[in-house]
């Protein structure tokens, strides 16, 4: 998806106000934060591709992250895991770890085909330091979302049950998002929605995250990640 925006970029530059225009209201636009970005700019165009991968990297993300718990009870596997002679803590670490890797990795090709993608089809006149801002934010937002989905798995079990409720987490948060940006009167409720935290529109204009949210992130994290771990220590299997 990033590889073909960016292949598009040369032949419909400021044309694709005109197309975003026809197809969404201005209050969408701003929504998803299209709104005031320069098209002629490649970062500007790749701004839309990250709206669209944050939510599609939101929803991957706090899925893997629930189910590394869930899915040993889904499949019956808990006992034979928790008769290891290894610590619960040191099982549930292992696994974290093997998520966050997956996260990075996963962000880390986006970027790097972007990047590509850039030098073949742009090759000159296009600023790099905005794509590593709107990468390092897919990465915090995502673990975010991870975490979250973590904690929530310690409480529902069921695979298809936790997958349900991710989905509905993150895509809830999406809808949140969009009615903060068409009332703001609600704007106090931007610190609890990751999706207002970041948007390409303001990353390519500032060329800069927000190290308010970026606290407000880590601290939602590293508590839902703690609660977590201490509520996968304590549970039970279920025969």
């Amino acid at each position: 998806m990033a590889m073909y925006m960016i292949s598009i970029m040369p032949s419909m530059g400021s044309d694709i106000q005109k197309i975003l225009d026809l197809k969404l209201p201005k209050q969408f636009q701003v929504a998803f934060g299209m709104q005031g970005l320069d098209f002629n700019n490649p970062v500007g165009v790749f701004s839309i591709i990250f709206s669209y991968m944050y939510l599609f990297l939101s929803i991957y993300f706090a899925g893997i992250y629930a189910n590394i718990v869930s899915k040993e009870f889904s499949d019956k596997t808990a006992e034979y895991l928790f008769s290891l002679p290894a610590s619960r803590t040191s099982i549930i670490f292992s696994k974290l770890i093997i998520v966050f890797i997956y996260t990075i990795a996963t962000v880390l090709i986006i970027f790097l085909v972007s990047w590509l993608a850039l030098e073949i089809f742009i090759k000159t006149n296009y600023e790099l330091f905005p794509v590593v801002l709107m990468a390092l934010a897919w990465i915090i937002g995502g673990i975010t979302f991870g975490a979250i989905g973590f904690l929530l798995s310690s409480f529902f079990t069921k695979g298809r049950t936790i997958t349900a409720l991710t989905v509905g987490v993150v895509v809830g948060m999406f809808v949140l998002q969009v009615i903060i940006s068409m009332n703001h009167t609600l704007d106090f409720l931007k610190y609890i929605c990751p999706f207002e935290w970041f948007k390409g529109s303001e990353i390519a204009q500032t060329q800069s995250l927000s190290l308010t949210y970026i606290l407000i992130a880590i601290s939602i994290s590293a508590l839902s990640i703690f609660w977590g771990i201490v509520r996968f220590k304590r549970m039970d299997v279920l025969i």
